[in-house]
């Protein structure tokens, strides 16, 4: 346990030392976050209140997309983190020596993803300070109970992410998992608008993406405050695809490793 301990912190403070020394990258990152609330701010003053489609969320289209856009970013992190990890350690030249750690490799793909993470968890809490700023209603919001949400999501879309990175030490180029399910959660979870929306069969589709749940989750817990026991369906439903995504994804990404090594291609990219 010692060496896994190790092994995270060692990949978190590496990642940081290397996000620190761009500075200006964190400034103008932190700086498109607020020009996008800004400007979602203001096509929700033109959109108005009322719409029927956004009355189970309170009617507030403003509020509505910025929990979309809030945890859009973590969601995106747990679907294509892991193999631009991979990819990374690729190039440098490290990946190989890497899997030879006295560690088991999941820890270590794992490592890859830590600080992104952290570093994404603060820009949700960004787009979520700016938005009770300009006036989104989360006064009365149920914290523990999207933090619940989000961390079982997180969890369930790692299955995804997984896949993908085992598609990324075999193809080399391209995170096409990844590049699926990012545009049909763009189109269908209801990250900009609802789902009611969408003309059938859609609706039906957006239900096979966990992403629908984590956000229906997320806007009835931060928007609605209901309680976390009344957020159960929802939690239940990505623990389901918790249960059943991680471990094919990890299975998807040790057999990519194992060939890869039969292959000799683990350091190519």
């Amino acid at each position: 346990m010692k060496l896994v301990v190790g092994v995270l912190a060692a990949g978190f403070l590496r990642d940081w030392r290397i996000g620190r020394s761009y500075r200006l990258a964190f400034v103008l990152r932190f700086l498109g976050t607020a020009f996008q609330v800004v400007v979602f701010y203001f096509i929700g003053r033109l959109l108005g209140e009322g719409h029927p489609a956004l009355a189970p969320y309170g009617g507030n289209y403003f509020a509505y997309v910025l929990i979309g856009l809030a945890f859009q970013r973590l969601f995106h992190l747990s679907l294509a983190g892991y193999g631009a990890g991979i990819g990374e350690a690729q190039q440098t030249g490290t990946f190989e020596a890497q899997l030879l750690w006295p560690v088991s490799w999941p820890w270590l793909i794992v490592s890859f993803n830590l600080w992104p993470y952290a570093y994404a968890l603060a820009e949700t809490l960004l787009y979520l300070l700016l938005g009770v700023l300009l006036g989104a209603p989360l006064a009365d919001a149920n914290w523990a109970g999207a933090f619940l949400v989000a961390l079982v999501a997180c969890v369930a879309i790692s299955g995804l992410g997984l896949m993908g990175a085992g598609l990324i030490i075999v193809a080399k180029r391209g995170n096409a998992v990844a590049w699926v399910v990012e545009a049909a959660t763009a189109l269908l979870a209801g990250v900009y608008f609802p789902t009611a929306l969408l003309p059938e069969p859609l609706p039906r589709l957006a239900l096979l993406l966990p992403q629908t749940y984590a956000l229906r989750g997320l806007r009835n817990a931060l928007l609605l405050a209901e309680n976390t026991a009344t957020l159960a369906p929802d939690l239940l439903v990505l623990v389901g695809y918790a249960l059943v995504l991680v471990p094919v994804g990890l299975l998807t990404l040790h057999l990519a490793c194992r060939w890869a090594q039969a292959q000799g291609s683990l350091a190519q990219y």
